[in-house]
């Protein structure tokens, strides 16, 4: 059997007598590694091959043998048969075809013959059959053979002098037996013949004859001039000789014959030398006649006249053939091993990926969800990428499905990965969850690091950080993969596209400019994505351009009237800049054209208690719609529940509002929506235990962090735990620092704490703040809730810290909580209560002085607003006052300057800056536009700024 050494590349023969059922373990003759070498199960056993007849062949002389089979040059695939060893007096059967001939095979076989006599050599000719295993020894090393029966053949031995060359000297005095005629030569199988010779027509087996499209012994004849002569008799290889090569030498010293090498078999011998031929595997057997008629011991440095012309020939071309040996035997030994590698490589079997953790944590979940998986992984891979190019809110739930379903098919598909995390990027947004987004960033970080950064991996990651987009280290890794990906070379120009899309996106809320300039760059590239129109909209609205935005929309609904992102995000910006009226004659044409369309009959109900105010009529609207539930999905019939149960929130109904939450619960277990409102019913019916279970509903659910914190730190306080409160609040200030509902939250609970100084620098901070926007509220939304409805219930908790009845700071700041929670009566009780203490309290004048303004009463507000501004100037809300009355008084200049003055000490008064805005749009229309676009872009929940900008433009 051949074996291929699977660390050298080396190969050698084993005879299939020795390998075992399990196999056995073999050592390389040239680098010494082990390995497990098993049965060819293809191979029948060398006891039952029946020996190969002898080849008949020319009668040669005693000390003769038959000709190589091959040389290495040959044909890799069909080596070449060996000469079997001289048998015993008895006759013994004939064996099987020794194994191959290698390049790496024993050259000790090689005998170096005497100068006068000796024939060519060939070093590439078999070197004779693996010899027997002997009965002991070490079983690994059995194939290297027992040792020599008979005594060595001549070798060639050199002189230490300087170009010496090699000269035969006779081996030891004991010989080898006499043998009278060659031994039979295994036959090897021949290869079939493929084509045949261009001059004889003769049928080339050797696939270098095919490849030369010529026999050897038509290329030998070619260019041969002389006569032909008799063979030499040819020198047979002692089997088991010691590993020796004949060195080569320069033919300057002579023994130029003891160089020659002899024909390849199949060949027949030529009388005139052939000259030169241009394979390299024939220059050994083209030396010249001339070299063999030289003396073999010549005058280093000594050159006979005339001497050139006969010997130099010939010594020089054997100088080039002993080079293309060389070259060809290194060639030859180079691809040889690079075909081995090839071999081994192809047999091998491809290395398994590994599961991620990430992935085998999410499966068993997933396997729950489809218990009846059909198809196959990429059958649910392609519904998946179609359900993505529909560029549909709908659809990315659809395909989030599906992505789901290849995977757990084929957990190592880093395709079906890359599809999920971009459509629960796409479709959920800034709604994802916590939990979901921690899952999703480990997936899509563990196909990273096995399959590398490739560009639909690198678009899925950044996508899916945007939908953080309000912390700066997402949004800022977001940028940086997407600019990532715009350099890679395989990047399509969709994905490019797509990249363009994810830095657009980044600078929305930072710069209009280089957001439009991205989308354009993604329109050229991918003019088809119908999500760019959409996106360009919204970079028209980041900059106060409502008209370009709208306009925009329009343009999208024309081409395509049933996309409901682009109709959705057209209502949401009539209804921001105070248009009601505009968004319901959308809806309503909508309606017209599909009757029963659910995505147009919903909004309309919406607005009537979310921007119209009126709860009743959109609780009748929202009942109407029920009654037609079983022609709509499940999901759909609980959306319809959760705005109904906001609805009758809104008309004071809390139970009923709870029934239809926990209706639309049961249809829809983890919908966020319906917990908050279970929850917030909770908190006002001070039921610790029911908000606590469902709070870990609308956890990471909320679309907004810090609203989170707030909801969290109402129920701590509601559970008698003031000080952990106290965290969550000044957790939420830090994220979002217009949320002026957790600075006066924070304030309660250090007072609940008894810590009376946190509590007053909390409420102090509260003081100094915009008093006209306690919240950033977003219209048209699912998470509906009450005005001021965070801060209601822990009413009273800020008195306890009242020292004596004359103590006006809790009294002040009791008031102050009073007034954003909308209890303008109660506030204005309190801040009476300060003034009889303490006359002059600016903060308690400043507040009165807001509170006759909106009950319309100017000749008191100025009045409080001026004694306000003169008892505190220092205090930001003073000047707001006496600038928000003189304005109502059409005191035009005298109001700017007070506005002014408040913005010095408080720059972050954004009802201030509005207010100037508006008042200098009349002579400066385009720096109050410059004013009322920075105040957007600090709070795009500012309404009144929005509104005035879009006046503006009319």
């Amino acid at each position: 059997m051949r074996i291929v050494c699977q660390k050298c590349a080396a190969a050698y023969a084993i005879d299939d007598r020795l390998i075992t059922a399990k196999g056995v373990r073999a050592q390389c003759p040239r680098c010494r590694n082990l390995q497990l070498v098993r049965r060819d199960p293809s191979a029948v056993p060398s006891g039952d091959v029946p020996a190969a007849p002898p080849r008949p062949s020319a009668p040669t002389p005693a000390s003769s043998a038959p000709p190589p089979a091959d040389d290495l040059f040959g044909d890799f695939g069909n080596p070449p048969a060996a000469v079997e060893p001289p048998a015993p007096p008895q006759a013994r059967p004939a064996k099987a075809a020794a194994p191959e001939a290698d390049l790496f095979a024993d050259f000790g076989a090689l005998p170096a013959p005497s100068p006068a006599t000796a024939p060519p050599v060939d070093p590439f000719a078999a070197l004779g059959p693996a010899p027997e295993s002997s009965g002991g020894g070490d079983p690994l090393l059995d194939f290297l053979g027992p040792a020599p029966t008979a005594p060595p053949a001549p070798v060639a031995r050199i002189s230490s002098e300087p170009g010496a060359v090699p000269v035969s000297v006779a081996p030891p005095a004991a010989a080898a037996p006499q043998r009278t005629a060659a031994a039979p030569v295994a036959a090897a199988a021949p290869k079939p013949a493929t084509m045949g010779c261009r001059t004889c027509n003769k049928p080339l087996l050797d696939p270098f004859d095919q490849a030369l499209g010529i026999c050897d012994d038509c290329r030998q004849r070619e260019p041969a001039g002389g006569a032909p002569k008799a063979a030499a008799p040819v020198p047979v290889a002692a089997p088991g000789t010691a590993d020796f090569l004949p060195p080569l030498t320069a033919p300057e010293e002579g023994g130029a014959d003891s160089l020659e090498l002899m024909p390849r078999e199949g060949s027949r011998a030529a009388s005139g030398v052939p000259s030169l031929g241009s394979e390299p595997r024939s220059n050994p057997r083209a030396a010249s006649g001339a070299a063999r008629s030289q003396s073999n011991v010549r005058s280093g440095s000594a050159e006979m006249p005339g001497s050139r012309g006969s010997s130099g020939g010939g010594r020089w071309a054997l100088v080039g053939g002993l080079t293309l040996l060389v070259v060809g035997t290194g060639v030859g030994g180079y691809f040889f091993v690079q075909h081995q590698e090839q071999e081994r490589r192809r047999t091998e079997s491809p290395p398994v990926a590994v599961i991620p953790e990430a992935v085998k944590a999410v499966l068993p979940r997933w396997k729950l969800k489809y218990l009846m998986l059909e198809g196959t992984s990429a059958e649910r891979l392609a519904e998946g990428q179609q359900q993505l190019a529909r560029d549909e809110r709908s659809s990315y739930s659809e395909a989030e499905e599906s992505f789901q379903q290849a995977l757990l098919l084929d957990p190592r598909s880093d395709a079906a990965i890359a599809g999920y995390v971009q459509a629960l990027a796409l479709g959920r947004g800034a709604g994802l969850d916590e939990s979901t987004f921690s899952e999703a960033s480990a997936l899509i970080e563990a196909s990273e690091s096995r399959a590398g950064r490739t560009p639909l991996l690198l678009l899925a990651h950044a996508n899916l950080l945007l939908t953080r987009s309000r912390q700066s280290e997402p949004l800022d890794r977001a940028k940086a993969l997407a600019n990532e990906l715009l350099v890679q070379a395989q990047a399509t120009n969709e994905q490019k596209a797509e990249a363009n899309l994810v830095l657009g996106r980044a600078y929305l809320s930072t710069s209009g400019g280089l957001a439009r300039k991205h989308f354009d760059s993604a329109q050229q590239l991918a003019p088809e994505f119908k999500r760019i129109q959409y996106y360009r909209a919204l970079a028209h609205e980041s900059d106060g351009e409502y008209s370009l935005a709208l306009e925009t929309l329009r343009k999208r609904l024309t081409v395509d009237p049933r996309d409901w992102d682009s109709l959705a995000a057209t209502s949401r910006i009539y209804q921001e800049v105070g248009e009601v009226g505009e968004a319901r004659r959308l809806y309503e044409a909508r309606v017209k054209a599909d009757p029963g369309e659910l995505r147009a009959l919903l909004p309309l109900a919406v607005l009537r208690y979310q921007m119209e105010g009126n709860p009743a009529t959109g609780v009748r609207e929202l009942r109407a719609l029920l009654k037609s539930r079983d022609s709509h999905g499940g999901r759909d019939v609980a959306e319809v529940l959760v705005h109904l149960a906001a609805a009758e929130r809104a008309a004071g109904n809390s139970e009923a509002g709870v029934k239809s939450a926990e209706e639309a619960l049961g249809l829809v277990k983890e919908l966020p929506e319906a917990h908050l409102q279970v929850f917030l019913v909770a908190l006002e019916q001070r039921d610790a235990a029911r908000a606590r279970k469902h709070l870990d509903g609308i956890k990471g659910r909320l679309e907004d962090r810090a609203l989170e914190l707030v909801l969290e730190g109402r129920l701590l306080l509601l559970e008698k735990k003031p000080a952990e409160a106290l965290e969550r609040f000044q957790d939420a200030l830090t994220r979002d620092e217009r949320r002026l509902d957790a600075q006066l939250l924070a304030g309660v609970a250090a007072a609940g704490a008894k810590r009376r100084e946190d509590a007053f620098r909390a409420l102090n901070l509260a003081l100094r703040a915009d008093p006209l926007r306690l919240e950033p509220r977003p219209v048209a939304t699912r998470f509906w809730m009450r005005p001021s409805e965070t801060v209601r219930g822990v009413e009273d908790v800020i008195l306890s810290l009242a020292e004596n009845a004359e103590d006006p700071g809790p009294y002040l700041y009791e008031g102050l909580l009073r007034f954003h929670q909308g209890d303008l009566d109660a506030a204005d009780r309190h801040f009476r209560d300060v003034l009889e203490s303490d006359a002059n309290n600016a903060g308690a004048l400043s507040y009165r002085a807001l509170i006759a303004l909106r009950r319309g009463n100017l000749a008191e507000a100025r009045a409080l607003s001026t004694r306000a501004v003169s008892a505190g100037r220092q205090l930001p809300v003073a000047h707001l006052a006496q600038g928000l009355v003189l304005a109502e008084s059409r005191q035009v200049e005298p109001a700017k300057r007070s506005l002014r003055e408040a913005l010095g000490l408080s720059p972050t008064l954004l009802s201030a800056k509005a207010r100037l805005a508006e008042l200098e749009a009349a002579q400066r229309r385009d720096d109050a536009r410059t004013q009322l676009v920075k105040v957007v872009g600090l709070d795009p929940a500012y309404l009144p700024a929005k509104r005035m900008l879009y006046l503006l433009e009319r």
